[in-house]
């Protein structure tokens, strides 16, 4: 293998790692559903994910080179050239990385610690080999994922194209906006979108039909009940008064659980007469990764470009089935452009205004502008990105401000089935108990909390990894879908990006 191919930098090794782990537990997680009790493939899931987090939060953080930016934090000491003085950990790393060779050598040359950083060396080289071919391998899966996400774009008729209720939604939310409609308030339009497009589907209630338990149904219940739903709905009965024959095992608000940013989007691209909204995304994600490629260091750019692309997760399960692609780009423009009061949080505010789950991740850039500039800035800038996030929501909060507020809600409120890759799947997998709903809210504030006071206290060592750090609450939720960790490779990818640019020997594999 060393013949044929060269080994690539230990950041972007681990980044390929992670994403190749993340990728396993995301397909490994949609058969763990609930119906094995002690479901070994839960076990595999949960280490995978934990192991793939694990690698991209290494990949991503670090005794930084040389400071973040000016300002690391109250207490910082500079030098002359501005240059921030090496924490005691810093300063501990570097003597064990200089110490000089031990006095008790072998007869066949060198000390024990020259002997430890020559295996070192040989082993970042092994990884980066193998790191390299497993990154070819998933790049032809991502060619091959985006090229399914093009075919649903332009193959098939739009009534198949939409393969998740999220994107069916969207484009009937925005066509209601468009027309000048309310969307909060357009709860009839519900059946009528799943019929326009059976694939889709919804989001199944943990009531009625599908029942109070916790194993999510399976594919043919759902769809045996969707249409029953779908018949009454669009049918005489429901106008006539008929009970729903499903017991309320659908709930039309989730027509509309997100902010307006969220349909508002695409509503240009649909006055232009483009209707298939993933065209969106695909030029999104072009544009993201010609991005992460240009920003990285020159000499490191074609092994930027290969762990980009081995990022397979990515186009496989945000292109098609969600949005957080479109997430990912507000928050790297939000992150990236944090000295600029304006860029961040105009970005960070349009993010936060496009989906609940850029909430997130405002703490953190907030955060980060509080250890930077102080608590002033810090509260002006949230004054800002608030103001921004309700520049498309507040025309919809004044003329319907129940059916917002509810709609905002409704992720946490609404009875759904558990699900992820995370936390949860040992519960499904019939390994722990399950906790009440509320226990799993409060597990993922306390993570939230102690990821945010980890960040605060270990800043200089963490670097670029805070946007990973937010992911982590996620992990403990009750539902933690692929989607919500499908840009972590990219993440990490960007905070490699920014540890490289910073390395004072370019030339050093790691």
């Amino acid at each position: 293998m060393a013949r044929w191919l060269p080994a690539m930098p230990l950041r972007y090794a681990l980044v390929v790692f992670g994403g190749g782990l993340l990728l396993e537990a995301a397909q490994g997680a949609d058969g763990v559903v609930g119906y094995i009790a002690h479901d070994w493939w839960a076990l595999v899931v949960f280490a995978a994910t934990v192991g793939g987090l694990a690698c991209l939060l290494l990949a991503a953080s670090g005794p930084t080179p040389q400071p973040l930016h000016m300002g690391v934090g109250k207490g910082a000491v500079f030098d002359a050239a501005g240059v921030a003085a090496p924490s005691a950990w810093q300063r501990r790393v570097r003597h064990l990385l200089a110490r000089p060779p031990s006095n008790r050598s072998s007869p066949r040359g060198g000390g024990t610690a020259e002997r430890r950083r020559r295996l070192g060396r040989v082993g970042a080289r092994g990884l980066g080999l193998l790191a390299t071919a497993l990154a070819v391998a998933l790049a032809f899966g991502s060619v091959a994922a985006t090229d399914g996400c093009i075919y649903l774009m332009q193959g098939i008729p739009l009534s198949r194209a939409y393969i998740n209720d999220v994107i069916s939604f969207t484009y009937t939310n925005a066509k209601a906006a468009l027309a000048g409609h309310n969307p909060y308030t357009n709860d009839s339009a519900f059946g009528a979108t799943l019929q326009r497009f059976p694939v889709g589907g919804a989001t199944p209630m943990r009531r009625g039909l599908f029942g109070h338990g916790f194993a999510y149904p399976l594919k043919p219940k759902q769809a045996r009940i969707e249409r029953l739903y779908v018949r009454w709905v669009t049918g005489p009965a429901a106008r006539s008064g008929a009970p729903d024959p499903t017991g309320s095992a659908f709930d039309p608000r989730t027509l509309h659980s997100y902010p307006a940013l969220s349909f508002l989007l695409y509503v240009p691209l649909i006055w232009l007469g483009v209707q298939n909204v993933l065209v969106l995304h695909v030029v999104v994600f072009a544009a993201l990764f010609a991005w992460l490629v240009w920003i990285a260091p020159p000499k490191r750019r074609r092994w930027a470009a290969l762990a980009a692309a081995s990022a397979m997760i990515i186009p496989y399960r945000s292109l098609n089935f969600d949005s957080e692609i479109i997430c990912l780009a507000f928050l790297l423009l939000a992150w990236h452009y944090r000295r600029n009061r304006w860029v961040s949080v105009i970005a960070l505010g349009l993010g936060c205004a496009f989906k609940q789950y850029c909430w997130l991740f405002a703490p953190f850039i907030l955060l980060d502008a509080w250890l930077t500039y102080g608590w002033r800035e810090a509260w002006r800038r949230a004054g800002l990105t608030l103001a921004v996030f309700l520049a498309p929501n507040l025309p919809y909060l004044i003329a319907s401000p129940g059916a917002w507020l509810t709609s905002m809600a409704l992720p946490v409120s609404d009875p759904l089935f558990p699900m992820g890759m995370g936390l949860i799947t040992l519960s499904l997998g019939g390994w722990l108990p399950f906790l009440p709903t509320l226990a799993y809210s409060a597990l993922a504030l306390v993570t939230l909390a102690g990821a945010l006071w980890a960040y605060a206290r270990w800043r200089p060592q963490l670097g670029e990894a805070a946007l990973l750090l937010a992911l982590l609450p996620l992990f403990f939720a009750w539902r933690s879908p692929a989607n919500y960790f499908a840009i972590a490779p990219w993440l990490a990818l960007y905070a490699a990006h920014q540890w490289y640019l910073r390395e004072p020997n370019p030339a050093s594999v790691l």
